[in-house]
């Protein structure tokens, strides 16, 4: 079962810079670290990229199991981009879907 959308990352060249973009086109509240914050909590992150990577969006989603989910992607098509990560919310993969389109598959824990 999954929950539909959980978190936001966004990996920028120039993280202050869209930082201040967002800031202004959308009037988002950023909080410490780079979060975006609205409702009283944190909803994404904006933080540099590393060297030579594109800026771009990863979504995620929850899971309720991040192997089993992942295990299921890759029979569907899925390409894995990155093995299964611990955090210190939980831990997660990133898929790109048969077109290419990267969404990491999130399970929570600690």
């Amino acid at each position: 079962m999954t929950t539909g959308f959980v978190w936001f990352s966004l990996g920028a060249n120039d993280a202050p810079t869209t930082r201040d973009f967002y800031a202004t086109l959308l009037d988002w509240e950023i909080a410490e670290a780079g979060m975006v914050a609205g409702d009283d909590r944190p909803w994404a992150a904006i933080t540099p990229t590393q060297a030579g990577e594109p800026s771009a969006w990863l979504p995620y989603v929850q899971v309720d199991d991040v192997d089993q989910a992942t295990d299921r992607a890759r029979e569907l098509g899925a390409t894995v981009l990155r093995e299964k990560t611990a955090g210190p919310a939980g831990e997660f993969t990133t898929i790109a879907d048969p077109s290419g389109a990267p969404i990491a598959l999130w399970q929570p824990g600690g």
